[in-house]
């Protein structure tokens, strides 16, 4: 397993909107470079052979900035789907039809983009939504005793569509990896461990046979529930590889991942740390394939990370990572070769959404109660002025950028 990011992932996340992610988590759908198969690692260990990999194979730039989403409720309203088109010459926001819940992650259809698969964090709210109509095609129910965790893919073929799941029913949150056809979205007859607890983030790399997914693990003291990201072989649910934390107090939450394979995960306080607590906050973490496990930002700034830091964006050109905190008010910028810190900023009330533009020129941040949008300069990390939207109706946890 060489750990690139697959075709659809490429598409889905459309030069470098790696939130979280999700995403280069995050996506669109322009053409696709070429991708490494899987390498024969021995056991569990997969190959690596990034050597190989081409050095202008970083993700593709396109000539416009890009559609923004996200879910979003305003305060004692209903949910909306906020919609942005950076490229209009006056940005404005459609927001239609409530949904039902708050949207967490959004994925793109292969080959449809404006059709997106809709799932609640910690619920039951699952929807396949028309982003061009503005309205709700089907609803999807999780499986029996389980509830959605918020992210999902879909295979390269269009075929299959993989989603996080939770035994709830039973109080264990066991991770489930849930198969369905992308058409009928029934689901299959497998389902995969995703081996952790409380599953979360997702990104399908190698072709489509490796899924790599987040587990936010068990309260602060469980041994056996730890927090981890799980390389799985969606072929067999074989994990292929499984990384941990070396600091016990964070879970695994959303990743960003780079087109050689390359990872960052943002932490959330463990479950059992109290809020009034120092060691109530966030972390971001760094792997590159071939070397040994995480390595977690060690910075006088984690002392202001209050709470989860949130949301996360890898910008593959400039390598600098950023990242959101809303309980600390806070956005920091990171250069992911050194781990080191390259900017903080601290005017941004509750920021949350943060994803890279298709054209690879600015950070989209969404921040505040009232749901502001406002751009970043990727090379020189300036806020360009005011906010390119007052209100973008996109409170959740992520902006995505499309290319519709």
């Amino acid at each position: 397993m060489t750990g690139r990011v697959d075709d659809s992932r490429r598409r889905f996340l459309q030069a470098g909107a790696v939130a979280g992610a999700g995403m280069l988590m995050a996506a669109g759908c322009g053409p696709a470079n070429n991708t490494a198969k899987p390498g024969n690692g021995a056991g569990n260990q997969p190959g690596n052979d990034t050597a190989n990999v081409p050095e202008n194979s970083g993700p593709e730039r396109l000539d416009k900035r890009g559609i923004v989403v996200g879910g979003g409720q305003l305060p004692g309203s209903q949910f909306f789907v906020g919609i942005v088109d950076l490229d209009a010459a006056s940005p404005s926001t459609r927001h239609p039809q409530d949904v039902g819940f708050l949207g967490h992650g959004f994925t793109p259809r292969i080959g449809k983009p404006h059709i997106v698969m809709i799932t609640e964090k910690h619920g039951a709210g699952c929807v396949e939504y028309d982003l061009k109509a503005g309205k709700v095609l089907r609803r999807v129910q999780a499986g029996v005793g389980r509830e959605f965790y918020g992210h999902s893919a879909f295979s390269p073929d269009a075929k299959l569509w993989y989603c996080t799941e939770a035994e709830t029913e039973d109080g264990s949150y066991d991770g489930v990896l849930a198969v369905r056809d992308a058409d009928s979205l029934e689901l299959r007859d497998e389902t995969f461990n995703t081996h952790g607890v409380a599953p979360h983030d997702c990104i399908l790399i190698d072709d489509g046979d490796t899924l790599v997914i987040t587990n936010g693990g068990g309260p602060l003291g469980n041994k056996d529930e730890l927090p981890c990201v799980s390389y799985v072989n969606v072929k067999n649910g074989e994990a292929r590889k499984v990384l941990t934390f070396n600091d016990p107090k964070i879970n695994a939450g959303h990743i960003a991942m780079s087109s050689k394979g390359e990872l960052v995960c943002v932490s959330a306080p463990r479950e059992g740390i109290e809020s009034d607590s120092n060691d109530w906050r966030g972390a971001i973490s760094f792997y590159h394939p071939g070397r040994d496990g995480f390595v977690t930002a060690d910075d006088p700034i984690r002392e202001k990370m209050t709470g989860e830091t949130l949301s996360v964006a890898f910008d593959e050109v400039t390598r600098y990572v950023g990242a959101t905190n809303p309980k600390g008010d806070l956005v920091t910028f990171w250069d992911f070769d050194t781990g080191k810190l390259v900017r903080s900023m601290d005017q941004f009330k509750s920021p949350r959404g943060i994803t890279l533009t298709l054209d690879g020129k600015y950070y989209v941040l969404t921040h505040d109660v009232t749901t502001m949008m406002t751009l970043i300069d990727a090379q020189t990390l300036e806020p360009q002025g005011d906010p390119i939207v007052a209100q973008s109706f996109i409170s959740g946890s992520h902006n995505f950028i499309f290319n519709l």
